[in-house]
């Protein structure tokens, strides 16, 4: 598979840091040849210095033969410029990156589809989409639906009060005994664990399940949490993904947006709906005081810098929120984020680096989880293998994977060690990035 993608920004960089472990003819177009090199050094791909609307350079990145072309630039008309033009000189699949939602929501006018482009994809949109999905389980840290209403991944971080503290996993089982529900993952100081029986739960690990519909009310219970139920929410900056979060939340919650630019705070107390603005300062520790921050139930800040929306963030927990979200661009932060006490991180070229990766590996691999180095992959049990019909713990499974739950029929369930594998069952893997091609050989 022939892949081009067009912007060397963190969208593409982190694409072509994902797809370089499924494929090898990768090129990178960029006008910046200092980040190209650094690209190059680090991932071994080949790059194009240039202007990817240009006949000429997406000639010489082999347009003709392109299976997929991603144009992820900042510059909304250069994504679809780039697609429009590559598509008409042989790509097979287009996907561009855009920042207006009426390419999304008013098809009728114009779908960008009739025109070559077969996906679009809106970082901000969702961001706002992972923020939604926050609040509705708050205590978490991070859900991602597996499988329809089936199979949940879900992650909590183990605090002083819970129960589990100092057991081992075996152990801790025996608190609460069901099948709805199994740990995949433990993030520890910064590093991922594929959990074993015998791993003693420490304070502060963040756990990841994968659970049943009716296993995440037994995850938080497990984890010694207590429901949170959100009414009122304070936004901290309007930028578009604010914008788009107070306008798929207005309706549904109480809503204020603090957003420091007066032209934009005027423009969105005009535009959105069933929200309440103020101009000011989100980082000013009077005003969220004078604004009586300690009465929401939720604080979430996504103001263009990263370091302002984790000051936010702590200042909301330090006055009692209960919930916290905070948009952090730099990966870097993410560990040290958390250890601080931030609830919930987005990042919203992450989550559209995650969208775009499901598109292209559809049935394989899923989704990366925001800071853990692991992945999540789907395979299908063939009818003449081997590994049908004994149990998962018999397998010689390859280390530092997990089988982390199971689609038969339509139906999901939880592969504890007396689960048996059947034909055409859908298989869910949890595992590091090192095991991956292992874990794929596998299932062959």
């Amino acid at each position: 598979m022939k892949v081009i993608i067009a912007g060397d920004g963190e969208v593409g960089f982190y694409l072509a840091e994902l797809l370089e472990k499924e494929y090898q003819d990768i090129t990178l177009i960029d006008k910046q040849s200092e980040k190209l090199a650094f690209t190059e050094n680090k991932l071994g791909i080949a790059t194009i210095a240039g202007d990817a609307t240009s006949y000429k350079v997406l000639k010489q990145a082999g347009i003709k033969n392109a299976d997929l072309l991603i144009a992820v630039t900042s510059v909304e008309p250069t994504n679809i410029t780039t697609c429009l033009i590559g598509k008409k000189l042989g790509a097979k699949y287009t996907i561009a990156r855009i920042n207006n939602m009426e390419y999304l929501v008013d098809k009728d006018t114009l779908d960008l589809r009739n025109l070559g482009i077969d996906e679009l994809v809106s970082p901000e949109s969702l961001a706002a989409r992972e923020v939604k999905y926050s609040l509705k389980s708050p205590v978490l840290t991070e859900v991602f639906n597996l499988y329809k209403k089936d199979l949940y991944m879900m992650g909590v971080r183990v605090e002083n009060d819970a129960p589990i503290i100092n057991r081992s996993i075996a152990e801790s089982a025996q608190l609460l005994s069901n099948s709805s529900f199994m740990i995949v993952a433990v993030l520890r100081d910064g590093k991922t664990l594929i959990p074993s029986g015998d791993l003693v739960i420490l304070k502060g690990d963040l756990l990841y399940f994968v659970a049943s519909d009716k296993g995440k009310e037994k995850v938080i219970q497990y984890a010694g949490k207590k429901p949170i139920k959100i009414k009122n929410i304070l936004i901290i900056g309007g930028s578009r993904t604010g914008k788009y979060i107070a306008l798929r939340l207005g309706e549904y919650y109480n809503i204020k947006l603090i957003e420091k630019n007066l032209e934009t705070c005027n423009y969105l107390a005009k535009n959105i709906p069933h929200v309440q603005f103020v101009w000011g300062d989100g980082a000013d520790i009077d005003l969220l005081e004078e604004e009586k921050i300690s009465e929401y139930d939720a604080v979430i800040s996504v103001t263009g810098n990263a370091e302002t929306n984790i000051l936010s963030s702590l200042l909301a927990k330090d006055h009692g929120v209960k919930k916290t979200i905070a948009m952090v661009e730099n990966m870097g932060l993410f560990d040290y984020s958390q250890k601080m006490g931030v609830d919930t991180l987005i990042n919203k070229k992450m989550a559209a680096a995650n969208f775009v990766f499901r598109q292209i590996l559809k049935g394989r691999v899923l989704t990366q989880l925001y800071g853990i180095r692991a992945e999540i992959q789907e395979f299908t049990i063939k009818k003449n293998s081997k590994i049908i019909n004994k149990p998962i713990k018999e397998f010689n499974f390859p280390e530092d994977a997990i089988i982390s739950g199971v689609i038969r029929d339509g139906k999901g369930y939880i592969t504890l060690g007396d689960f048996e594998l059947k034909p055409d069952d859908t298989v869910f893997v949890f595992s590091l990035p090192r095991s991956v091609k292992e874990v794929a050989a596998f299932f062959k």
